[in-house]
C-alpha cells in the first residue's frame, strides 16, 4: 500500500508543474498546514511560508507565530508574517469575523505573490474541507456550481491535499512525529463549518464507512457534468452573443426561446456578475428600454436587443474646453484648425466669424435644441436622437460641439447646425477633423 508521501508526489506530478516553480505556502501552524510543509520539504519543492497573525486569541496567536518562526528558522525556509486588525476590518465593512479574516489574508497573499514573483499559493485544504463546503452550500440553496466542493486549482491557488482525508493527514503527522499548534476555536460550535465538521460529518461516515471516498467520486462526477454544461453554454454563446467593437449584442427573441430560461440566463450571464435571472427576465419582458448593472458590466435593453458592455472606470469629464487650434485625444480624437480657404479633407467646416470662441465639447443636456442643416426650423436634440433611432448607449456616447455662448455647432459625426454653415461669403474657416 502506498504511503501518503507517495500518493502526494504522484498527485503533484499530475499537476504538470515544472520543478522550478516558486511556491508560497499559507501556514497557520495547525496540523493540516504543517503536514503540507513536511510533504513539500520531503518532495524537495521550492517554497516559502506566509503566516497571518489575526490577534483573535490573545497570547495563543502570538505563540502560533513564534512556533512558525522557529519552524522556518530550523528548516531554513523564507518566512513572511503579518499582524491584522480583524475587528477593525469587520467593523469597517460590516462583515463577519471569518469573512474579514478571509479578505485580509487573501489580499495579503496576492500582494506577496506579485511583489516576490511567486508562481502559486498553496493552501492545506483537504477532502473533509471540501465536504463541509458542499454541505454548507447545499443548506443555503445552490445550483450545481455550488456543489463542486473546493477547486483544486483556482488561478494561482493550489490545494494539493484535496484528495486526502483528515484521517490520512492526522495519521501521517503522528507517524512522522510532526509538531503542530491546536486552535481551540476549531472546537467551537458557534460556527456553521464547525457544526458540520463535528456533528454532521461523523454521522455520514457512520452511515457508510466509505462515505468520504464515495463523496470524492461524486465530486469528480459533478465536475464532469459541470464541464459538459459549460461546453454547452459556450456553444450557445457563440450563436447568441454577437461581438462588436466594444459591446456584445444579444437577440431578446432568441434568448426567450431557451428552455429552461432561468437556468440558461444564470449560466450565460453569471460570469458578468449578474446572479439573479429574475432581474434579467424583468428587463427582457418589459415594454420599455432599461438597464441593470453588476460591478463591472451594464446590461441594457435596447428595443429587441440586450447590450452587454463593460463599465468604463476611467473618469471622463462631461465638458471639455477646446482652444483653436488644438488637438485632443480623449475622450475622442479631435483636431481643430483655422484656414483662409476651405479644407475639403475636414469632417466638418464652419464659418469662424459666425461663432464665439472658445469652443466646448460636452454631452447633451435637457432642453438642448439646434437647427439641423437640411431641415427647416429648430429641433430638440432629444427628438433628433429619437428620429435617428439612437440607442441608450448611442445617446451616452454622443458628443456635442458648442461655442462660447453654448450654441450647438454640431452633433459630432452626425449633423451640423444651419446657422454656422459656410457660404460664398465665408473668409475664415473653422475645420474639424475626427478620427
Amino acid at each position: 500500500m502506498k504511503t501518503l508521501i507517495e500518493h502526494f508526489q504522484e498527485h503533484w506530478s499530475k499537476l504538470n508543474l515544472s520543478p522550478d516553480k516558486k511556491l508560497l505556502i499559507a501556514v497557520s501552524g495547525g496540523i493540516d498546514s504543517m503536514v503540507l510543509c513536511d510533504l513539500c520539504l520531503k518532495s524537495k519543492l521550492q517554497f516559502s511560508i506566509a503566516h497571518c497573525n489575526f490577534q483573535l486569541r490573545a497570547e495563543a496567536s502570538d505563540l502560533d507565530q513564534k512556533f512558525i518562526e522557529n519552524y522556518a528558522d530550523q528548516n531554513k525556509i523564507e518566512l513572511f508574517t503579518k499582524r491584522f486588525d480583524v475587528e477593525q476590518c469587520k467593523s469597517d465593512k460590516n462583515i463577519s469575523t471569518q469573512m474579514a479574516a478571509r479578505e485580509l489574508r487573501y489580499d495579503w497573499f496576492e500582494e506577496l505573490l506579485n511583489e516576490h514573483s511567486f508562481d502559486y499559493l498553496l493552501t492545506a485544504h483537504h477532502l473533509n474541507d471540501s465536504l463541509e463546503t458542499f454541505i454548507i452550500n447545499l443548506t443555503r440553496g445552490t445550483g450545481i456550481g455550488g456543489l463542486l466542493g473546493i477547486k483544486e486549482v483556482n488561478q494561482k491557488i493550489l490545494r494539493p491535499l484535496l484528495p486526502f482525508s483528515k484521517m490520512q493527514i492526522r495519521k501521517y503527522a503522528i507517524q512522522n512525529r510532526l509538531k503542530w499548534r491546536v486552535d481551540q476555536s476549531n472546537a467551537s460550535l458557534n460556527y456553521i463549518r464547525n457544526k458540520v465538521r463535528h456533528q454532521i460529518t461523523p454521522i455520514l461516515e457512520e452511515l457508510h464507512p466509505s462515505f468520504l471516498s464515495n463523496f470524492n467520486t461524486s465530486i469528480e462526477n459533478l465536475n464532469g457534468d459541470w464541464q459538459l454544461i459549460q461546453n454547452h453554454i459556450e456553444s450557445i454563446k457563440k450563436d447568441l452573443f454577437k461581438h462588436t467593437e466594444n459591446q456584445i449584442e444579444i437577440s431578446i427573441d432568441a434568448l426567450k426561446q431557451l428552455n429552461p430560461l432561468d437556468n440558461y440566463i444564470f449560466h450565460l450571464f453569471n460570469n458578468y456578475g449578474f446572479r439573479y435571472p429574475t432581474e434579467i427576465k424583468k428587463l427582457i419582458y418589459s415594454d420599455q428600454n432599461g438597464e441593470i448593472k453588476s460591478k463591472k458590466f451594464r446590461l441594457i435593453k435596447n428595443r429587441s436587443q440586450l447590450i452587454l458592455i463593460s463599465i468604463n472606470i476611467e473618469s471622463i469629464p462631461d465638458e471639455i474646453e477646446i482652444n483653436v487650434p488644438e488637438i485632443i485625444e480623449k475622450p475622442l480624437y479631435l483636431k481643430v484648425s483655422v484656414s483662409n480657404e476651405r479644407d475639403f479633407g475636414a469632417d466638418e467646416t464652419f464659418d469662424l466669424e459666425k461663432l464665439s470662441l472658445p469652443l466646448r465639447l460636452r454631452k447633451a443636456k435637457t432642453g438642448d435644441s439646434f437647427y439641423p442643416i437640411g431641415m427647416k426650423g429648430r429641433k430638440k436634440v432629444s427628438k433628433f436622437f429619437k428620429d435617428e433611432k439612437y440607442s441608450k448607449l448611442d445617446k451616452e456616447n454622443a458628443w456635442i460641439l458648442v461655442d462660447n455662448e453654448d450654441r450647438i455647432l454640431c452633433i459630432l459625426g452626425k449633423r451640423m447646425d444651419e446657422r454656422f454653415k459656410i457660404t460664398e461669403n465665408t473668409h475664415k474657416f473653422l475645420n474639424i477633423y475626427l478620427c
